[in-house]
């Protein structure tokens, strides 16, 4: 019995880094090495890629078998908990039936649910110390392959031509994108860092170097704003203010206060960074969809539709194909209007409320601390790329992984004791 215990905790962290590498394009960047193309196409991407399909249906039918074999879906606990959530992808199921290509929109929101069914497998299997520990040392050390690769084949990893030429990109595929994940990496690592865990410090510092080499002004932002986010509220626990709810509130909302200022103030900054107002020709991609979204304001276009149906013409004779608004909230309203907005913000917001009402627990404050600031830094991202929800980015998955609440209590506590052991040691059966 002990053997047939330890065979399945195997297979079951064997299938949770499956899903890790598939969500942060370990796959993607193994097929560009074998067919020799790395770019985007719009037939390539519309159409799908087969190997992408067969393991997002895995990432989804697994969690799902495993979550009725033990009767999971029967547990009140589990809508109840998880309410706003589901509330959202319903938003996203009902845009499938007003959408401009149903079958695309249908097929979007099954790879989407293949990340929120992982990420609740992974949630319900480990405890929040464990998984911040792992994903972020997963994607610093993607970051250490990427770096390898530099040595022995540089166009593999880094731009060769254009206004991004001698940017690194590593194996995520796109600089920001892999600047985004690398920042998330980090401040996934603080609390274990804060503790001289030395694969999380190892795993940090190649995070970290390759946001320098990416030359990226949006993951240099959100290092600086996470970290000193985090610093906020580490110090709010270190003086036991966390304890005071009002206290608490108070000091969250002085500190909001100072971020607005901030952003209120943020041509200065772009200044400091040497970007223009326009965002990389950001504002100008959203003057140009603006017309399109004002046409289906309250509904949008079907979830992931817009792109492949004839109201994105216009736009396509204008910029070309782009595969997204370069904004979540922008992408959001071409999805499904002001009705997945609105889901979208009340998603935010629950997920704050959740580690924020965390936050006045004894137990894995730091890690509730590093989940608000990761939540708010996916809040300001959103603005300038499509984050959430994209069931093509790591930081969906990692959002889904802080949103949701399937862990039992009992196993919560039994478990944290092998945090510390290691990253990629054997789990408890």
């Amino acid at each position: 019995m002990k053997t047939l215990e330890v065979r399945y905790s195997s297979l079951r962290f064997a299938f949770l880094m499956f899903g890790l590498l598939f969500y942060l394009k370990a796959f993607d960047f193994l097929i560009a090495l074998v067919i020799g193309r790395r770019g985007l196409s719009m037939d390539r991407e519309l159409e799908g890629n087969p190997v992408n399909q067969i393991c997002g249906l895995i990432t989804l039918l697994v969690p799902a078998w495993l979550f009725i074999r033990q009767r999971i879906f029967q547990r009140r606990s589990v809508y109840r908990d998880n309410l706003v959530l589901l509330l959202f992808l319903g938003c996203l199921l009902l845009s499938v039936f007003w959408s401009y290509e149903p079958g695309l929109s249908f097929r979007r929101f099954v790879a989407l649910l293949g990340v929120v069914f992982f990420a609740g497998f992974a949630v319900y299997n480990y405890p929040l110390e464990r998984l911040a520990l792992l994903i972020g040392c997963t994607i610093g050390f993607l970051s250490l392959l990427g770096l390898a690769f530099a040595l022995v084949s540089p166009e593999l990893v880094f731009y060769s031509d254009g206004a991004r030429a001698g940017a690194f990109r590593g194996v995520f595929g796109e600089k920001n994108a892999a600047a985004r994940i690398n920042a998330v990496a980090i401040l996934l690592l603080l609390p274990a860092i804060r503790r001289r865990n030395r694969w999380a410090l190892l795993a940090g510092f190649f995070a970290l170097v390759a946001i320098a080499l990416g030359r990226s002004a949006t993951g240099l932002v959100l290092v600086c704003a996470g970290v000193a986010s985090y610093w906020y509220f580490l110090t709010l626990i270190r003086l036991r203010l966390h304890r005071s709810r009002s206290v608490l509130v108070t000091s969250t909302l002085v500190y909001l206060l100072i971020c607005l200022t901030l952003y209120a103030n943020y041509h200065i900054f772009l200044d400091l960074l040497g970007r223009d107002s326009s965002l990389t020709d950001r504002t100008q991609i959203w003057a140009l969809l603006a017309p399109s979204i004002e046409e289906e304001l309250l509904r949008g276009y079907g979830f992931g539709a817009f792109w492949a149906s004839s109201a994105a013409d216009f736009f396509l004779r204008r910029w070309g194909y782009i595969g997204n608004a370069h904004s979540g909230y922008l992408e959001t309203l071409l999805n499904g209007g002001l009705v997945h907005l609105v889901a979208l913000v009340l998603l935010f917001a629950a997920t704050l409320y959740k580690h924020f009402n965390a936050l006045q627990q004894r137990s894995a404050v730091a890690q509730h601390a590093s989940a608000l600031v990761i939540i708010g830094v996916f809040i300001l991202s959103n603005y300038v790329a499509y984050v959430v929800p994209n069931h093509r980015t790591g930081e969906f998955l990692v959002f889904c992984v802080l949103a949701l609440s399937l862990r039992p209590a009992r196993a919560a506590a039994t478990s944290r004791a092998g945090v510390e052991s290691g990253i990629y040691g054997r789990p408890s059966a």
